[in-house]
């Protein structure tokens, strides 16, 4: 302004307003304050200069005057002529001088230089001689000598606002060019913008700050996409400068709402420049140790939810870089590295959503697996599925080079029981086979010995009828040369030239070799190869069996002859008929740990129990697993007999008896029938819900799969292709379905909600029927209890039998205390999370946050106890009535002797001796319970579902 003559007269930090995006403005210009004022009198100087009272004087010391003086003359000369209208006007060099007040205030921690009274004895230079004393408190020499040369009392001494910035170009530093344009629209200011950064004028770590305070400004009232990109550039390049690196406040928050522009392109370059953010920190000030907190993991599932798949493979390519930050960021700040629990759940979230996305965003984020897999986000179950898609045979190629890649962050046994069985070389793409076997190649120091035979013949045979020789010999002879087979080199290599003899493909020198035999047996004894000894025959052997079979039966026979062993073998493999089931009236059970499998990875959600003493689990790691309950009367540890990766979280199973089938649902979309046995399970069909809506409970009702979904709705299928039936929306009021029950003979479904409501669905109208409740507290679980009734188990630790027909709740059972129940409060250790009724009796089962197993004994309360508590008597209980219910609450009492066993059951187990030595203490060692169910063939056991993953079973 001082350029264009104009002054402002009033210079003072109550006039300076800063912007959000750090641009300084000077406000209120004054023209009609006087220039000079009487230094004997404050009352002018206080109501023009000091009407807020600070006591804080920037004036120039010579703008005041004494009476007689000069000034005092022209002020009180006439003003018709106005010959003294420019000896009185204000002047560059007063500006300058309040600006130095300014900047010293500003380096003295707001404490001004001057009041009026000190002000007029530096202006009668009393105090010149110190003032080296009036800049001594700033750190800064630089900008003390700054101030002090702006504060001179000779108006000519001191320099124009050009000078100063020229001779202390130090201190201030330069500001683009695009800062300057006025009048220019954002759109025009954002391409000077980005065309001078772009340019030979790159952005410096001085005038970082400045950019990217420019680039904010602007970039959100651009109305061209291409200029808001060019702004998220810019400032992608600000973030790399060392003033920016320890503060993301600046920038952060305006690439957030540019990931939610209406244009993909800005989606796009706002979800890569937050990525280069997070990257470019070096540290967390303690301000911002909730960054992912706050600004990340909030945004995360609608970056998952673009609708444009090229944003959404950008967000997977992404995704493993914004875990590394946070690891890095939370190990410089805490020494732990380990992120928050939502920040971490939002993430896995993320990524499994992403794993069932389109092919093109599968293959992004394969890429990414080796270092997700390392934060613990991605799971093998998750990739394992991508081998499904049998029309993308570049995903199939990307799974062997992620497996070729992350083969030493793959353990032994995932190798061994997961990857290696599922390399297929017969696949019709090349570069599929190729990928296959560099994967192989890589993963032969975790095969077994039988393994790597196998493989070997399988190449061998493969190869050569594909023509890929040069392939198959990296394998063979790394293979070869491993010493994982025990025998000698030349030896495995004769015997898989021989192999490939008998079928006319083996070498010449093998072929020659085979011929020369004449039929007669050459064998070669190799142990160690998978069994303790076993028989490789050189030369194909002649099955006299098949040759008479043959000669009989006419050209057909060996086909016949091996349907008819193939239908002997599936009659093998179908499971025995059913061990008679224990009678359960009067079973008390003692809480004795009698086994426990660890094979999920993840916590247990749910529990179903099949014919023949199988029951199935479902985990939060994907996987569906078989086990067979008269494994356990047998071993303390057993494996499963069946896995089905289905992938996301499994939410619900639900076993059909009329149908003999499992119905699996999870928060993936995915629905699958199942027919499980002792000899493991076999998928019937699969079907997935609409993208964006999910299953949150499932069962079976007649010839129906009733499932409620995350959108409130009931959705029929049929039970045995999966087909969409038919679908009923549940009130808004209601809220989400958390939990479904039904019951053979039951042509209807009872919907648990969130909001504590239960809805009655009818399976053949396909109509809600009636609503019961809410109860207070959301529904955590459902059983069927009679004809017409249900047990209703809610996260307040309450247990109900509801009754269908009246809709009254007669008996309620709550592990809070009465004064809990009366203010209508509970603790989350109390929630239930799985409940099961004792088949033909009163006794009902809940499993809850706190660790303990209950047994409500609902006809003699007095007989209710907790079955895993080692120093648990039944406690008292406290009765209150409310409307037409009764309310049991459990109170704390002392520790007492544990409840003597109930009558000794036929056929229940009898080798206590082995279970005491599984387990002599409490089973709540294991921690909550998530699931629980009852076994009841070939006896009577519970089965408990850990939030650890492991499974307890209990007499």
């Amino acid at each position: 302004t001082h350029s264009r003559g104009v002054c402002h007269g009033d210079i003072k930090a109550e006039n300076i307003v800063v912007t959000s995006w750090n641009m300084a403005y000077l406000a209120d210009f004054a023209p009609f304050k006087p220039t000079y004022l009487p230094a004997d009198d404050p009352a002018e100087f206080n109501f023009y200069f000091d009407s807020a009272g600070r006591q804080c004087c920037c004036i120039a010391p010579e703008r005041f005057y004494e009476p007689g003086s000069n000034i005092a003359q022209l002020l009180a000369a006439p003003k018709g002529d106005g010959s003294t209208s420019g000896q009185l006007a204000l002047q560059a060099s007063m500006d300058i001088f309040s600006a130095g007040c300014v900047i010293g205030e500003l380096f003295l921690d707001g404490n001004p230089l001057f009041s009026l009274s000190r002000l007029l004895q530096y202006r009668n230079k009393q105090q010149q001689q110190q003032a080296d004393s009036l800049v001594s408190g700033i750190a800064d020499k630089e900008i003390a000598a700054l101030v002090q040369h702006m504060i001179q009392l000779d108006p000519e001494a001191r320099l124009s606002a050009s000078e100063y910035l020229d001779r202390w170009s130090g201190i201030f530093p330069r500001a683009p060019l695009a800062a300057y344009m006025d009048t220019a629209s954002p759109d025009a200011r954002m391409r000077a913008l980005y065309a001078e950064m772009s340019g030979e004028t790159r952005v410096s770590d001085s005038m970082c700050e400045i950019t990217a305070s420019v680039a904010c400004g602007n970039v959100r009232n651009c109305l061209q996409p291409s200029s808001r990109c060019m702004g998220i550039k810019v400032l992608r390049q600000c973030s790399g400068g060392a003033a920016m690196r320890g503060d993301p406040d600046l920038i952060l928050p305006y690439l957030v709402a540019l990931a939610a522009d209406a244009s993909a392109r800005v989606r796009a370059e706002a979800i890569v420049a937050i990525r280069d953010v997070l990257l470019d920190l070096r540290q967390l000030t303690p301000i911002n140790g909730n960054i992912f907190d706050d600004y990340i993991a909030p945004h995360l599932q609608y970056f998952a939810a673009d609708t444009s798949v090229g944003v959404r493979c950008l967000v997977a390519s992404v995704m493993a870089d914004i875990a590394d930050s946070a690891h890095y960021l939370k190990q410089q700040s805490s020494g732990d590295g380990s992120v928050s629990e939502f920040f971490g759940g939002q993430m896995r979230a993320v990524v499994s959503r992403l794993s069932f996305d389109e092919a093109e965003v599968k293959h992004v984020l394969l890429c990414s697996f080796p270092q997700l897999y390392e934060r613990g986000l991605q799971s093998l179950s998750h990739i394992i599925t991508y081998l499904n898609d049998r029309d993308c045979w570049f995903l199939r190629a990307a799974f062997f080079d992620v497996v070729f890649a992350a083969s030493g962050q793959i353990s032994r046994h995932a190798s061994r029981e997961y990857i290696v069985p599922l390399i297929n070389l017969a696949d019709q793409e090349v570069f599929v086979v190729v990928s296959a076997l560099r994967a192989l190649v890589r993963l032969v120091p975790q095969m077994s010995a039988a393994m790597v035979w196998d493989r070997l013949v399988e190449v061998q045979a493969v190869c050569r009828a594909a023509g890929l020789q040069m392939a198959a010999k990296e394998f063979t002879d790394i293979a070869i040369g491993s010493a994982r087979l025990p025998v000698a080199a030349d030896v495995a290599r004769l015997a898989l030239d021989m192999a490939g003899a008998s079928s006319g493909r083996g070498s010449p020198v093998a072929t020659g070799a085979a011929r020369l035999s004449g039929g007669d047996e050459r064998l070669v004894q190799l142990r160690g190869i998978g069994a303790p000894l076993r028989t490789v025959f050189l030369t194909a052997v002649r099955d006299r069996w098949a040759e008479a079979t043959t000669a009989t039966m006419g050209g057909g026979g060996s086909e016949m002859l091996g349907a008819f062993l193939r239908k002997k073998a599936l009659e093998l493999e179908s499971a025995p008929a059913p061990a008679a089931s224990q009678a359960l009236d009067g079973w008390r059970p003692r809480g004795t740990l009698v086994g426990e499998v660890a094979e999920h990875t993840e916590a247990v959600t749910c529990l179903a129990v099949a014919h023949g003493g199988v029951f199935v689990s479902g985990s939060d790691d994907g996987s569906v697993r078989v086990f067979d309950g008269a494994a356990f009367r047998k071993s303390a540890v057993s494996r499963s007999v069946g896995v089905h990766a289905q992938g996301g979280r499994i939410t619900s199973l639900a076993y059909s008896a009329a149908l003999d089938c499992v119905v699996s649902t999870s928060d993936a979309g995915s629905i699958h029938v199942l027919r499980v046995s002792r000899a493991g399970l076999r998928v019937l069909a699969t079907a997935a819900l609409p993208r964006g809506e999910y299953a949150t409970c499932g069962a079976v009702a007649g010839a129906a799969v009733v499932v409620g979904t995350s959108l409130s709705r009931v959705v029929f299928l049929d039970a045995v292709g999966l087909a969409p039936q038919d679908s009923v929306q549940l009130a808004a009021s209601h809220g989400r379905p958390t939990s479904m029950a039904t019951s053979a003979g039951w042509a209807f479904a009872v919907v648990g909600t969130s909001t504590g409501a239960c809805v009655l669905v009818d399976a053949r109208f396909r109509v809600a029927v009636r609503a019961y409740g809410p109860l207070g507290h959301a529904v955590t679980g459902l059983a069927a209890y009679a004809d017409d009734s249900v047990l209703v188990a809610t996260a307040a630790g309450d247990v109900c039998v509801l009754s269908l027909r009246t809709g009254r709740r007669p008996v309620c059972v709550c592990a809070r205390s009465l004064h809990e129940l009366k203010g209508n409060t509970a603790s989350r250790r109390q929630r239930v999370n799985g409940v099961a009724r004792v088949a033909h009796t009163s006794a009902v089962l809940t499993a809850s946050n706190d660790a303990l197993l209950r047994l409500w004994d609902l006809d003699r309360l007095e007989r209710s106890y907790a079955v895993n508590s080692a120093d648990a008597a039944p406690p008292p209980y406290a009765s209150y009535r409310l409307n037409d219910t009764v309310y049991y609450c459990e109170n704390p009492a002392p520790p007492h002797a544990p409840p003597s066993p109930g009558p000794r059951i036929r056929g229940a187990m009898a080798d206590t001796t082995r279970a005491t030595a599984v387990s002599a203490n409490s089973s709540r060692a294991a921690g909550p319970i998530s699931a629980v169910a009852v076994l009841t063939s070939p006896a009577a056991m519970i089965l408990c579902g850990q939030q650890n993953g492991s499974i307890r079973v209990m007499i």
